[in-house]
């Protein structure tokens, strides 16, 4: 699968104004449209956010493309949290969604 280019890189980041704190705050508050792909270390997050229904829904895939899952950032209460589990995921580096699924 294609994915899309990365608009911007949230982790890691070095000697910017922006920290990746501010990057989840703003991905919990549905300020990037539909479509958006942000790179986290290896994973790529894309946008599923549908201003209709109000859902703020992220795809988190590898590096190749296969999705991991997704993330609904409304049941998450802080960045912190979100940050947490996306670092989950770096760590453990599933090749796929199974994978990452069967190993929780």
């Amino acid at each position: 699968m294609s994915l899309p280019e990365p608009t911007d890189v949230i982790a890691p980041r070095e000697d910017v104004p922006y920290s990746t704190f501010d990057f989840l705050t703003q991905m919990m508050e549905g300020a990037y449209p539909h479509g958006i792909a942000l790179e986290y270390h290896d994973l790529v997050l894309i946008s599923q956010v549908d201003d209709a229904q109000m859902t703020n829904v992220w795809c988190v895939h590898a590096e190749d493309g296969s999705m991991i899952e997704s993330l609904n950032l409304d049941a998450f209460r802080t960045a912190t949290e979100l940050e947490e589990t996306l670092d989950e995921s770096v760590a453990y580096d599933p090749a796929d969604r199974e994978e990452w699924v069967n190993s929780r």
